[in-house]
């Protein structure tokens, strides 16, 4: 599990270039953008939502990742939570997957996995740089779409 901290911003279309220059100035390892595809999925009943997850699939370069995030806080505009990532051959759901500390009673509930159905989906494309300071790794990403 990885402890997911994020605090996001909205940049003026103006600012767009300078923030990107800026960016790069900070170093670390820059990824050139990519395009992301995300399905979001939630059961007919919002069963996630009512116990504060957030399941996706999320495809990049023909690797796929199902995440699960959990109930977190929220400080001042700083996003913690805790997330569960795993590799995925293809953007199907294998809820079996996931650990048993995601789920409320430590287990996959009965019938869980066959009513979840995708909600929407989203693409854009994510600008990256990468720096280790610390032992930590830092992601900066730049959205657009």
């Amino acid at each position: 599990m990885a402890q997911e901290i994020e605090l996001k911003f909205i940049v003026n279309h103006d600012a767009v270039d300078a923030l990107r220059n800026h960016l790069h100035t900070l170093g670390g390892e820059h990824h050139a953008p990519s395009q992301l595809l995300n399905i979001y999925f939630e059961t007919p009943d919002n069963w996630l939502r009512r116990h504060d997850m957030g399941l996706r699939i999320r495809g990049e370069n023909g690797r796929y990742e199902m995440t699960m995030k959990i109930a977190g806080r929220v400080t001042g505009g700083l996003h913690q939570r805790p997330e569960y990532n795993v590799a995925l051959s293809e953007p199907v759901l294998d809820l079996t997957q996931l650990p048993a500390e995601v789920w409320p009673d430590g287990k996959l509930p009965a019938g869980l996995a066959s009513s979840v159905q995708p909600l929407f989906s989203t693409d854009f494309y994510r600008e990256k740089w990468w720096l280790d300071v610390d032992g930590c790794r830092m992601g900066r990403a730049r959205d657009l779409g």
